[in-house]
């Protein structure tokens, strides 16, 4: 009875962590170490920042002034936006802003994001129906440079191969591309 308790409590501290863990992938990368609270690890299929949010995960991609929000099922594909809604509370410069996301195409949602610094944070709340999807994301500004900097990857999607310059992958040795 002891030992159950133990766990519980364990379990019970260790979930609020499995809400809040954050990766930066590279696109269609997986990676095979796990951040904190997190039981498996994650694809990125558009380049971006890939959250856990309850049975769902949300991927955030910044480019420029625009944000792109990918809903995405357990196994990292893509959902189709149909009868989905969402917002995101972005902090940049020390201020906090609201921006709309809207549908575009079948799978994404888009919102611009006000003019001047890059954000450090957005929390980007998704609606369905009567379901709410809420993920955080995190040191957004440092996140969006080691992306930029990292321009060429392995076509075969070795771990390990991302690099700021061409070359060849360390693990099979083809040629590096350039990320699109």
């Amino acid at each position: 009875m002891k030992f159950v308790r133990s766990l519980l409590a364990i379990t019970l501290l260790a979930a609020p962590l499995s809400l809040f863990a954050q990766h930066t992938h590279q696109a269609r990368a997986a990676h095979s170490h796990n951040a904190a609270g997190e039981t498996h690890a994650h694809t990125a299929p558009h380049g971006g920042i890939v959250r856990t949010a309850g049975k769902y995960h949300v991927e955030l991609v910044l480019a420029g002034s625009q944000m792109t929000v990918y809903l995405l099922d357990g196994n990292e594909q893509t959902l189709a936006t149909k009868g989905l809604t969402g917002t995101a509370m972005v902090l940049q410069g020390g201020k906090t802003a609201s921006v709309p996301l809207a549908p575009y195409g079948d799978n994404q949602l888009r919102g611009a994001l006000p003019a001047g610094a890059t954000p450090t944070t957005a929390i980007i709340t998704l609606r369905r129906g009567g379901e709410t999807i809420s993920a955080r994301f995190d040191k957004l500004a440092s996140t969006s440079a080691k992306a930029k900097a990292t321009s060429y990857i392995c076509p075969m999607q070795c771990e390990g191969s991302a690099s700021s310059k061409p070359g060849a992958c360390p693990k099979c040795g083809m040629a590096l591309v350039k990320k699109a």
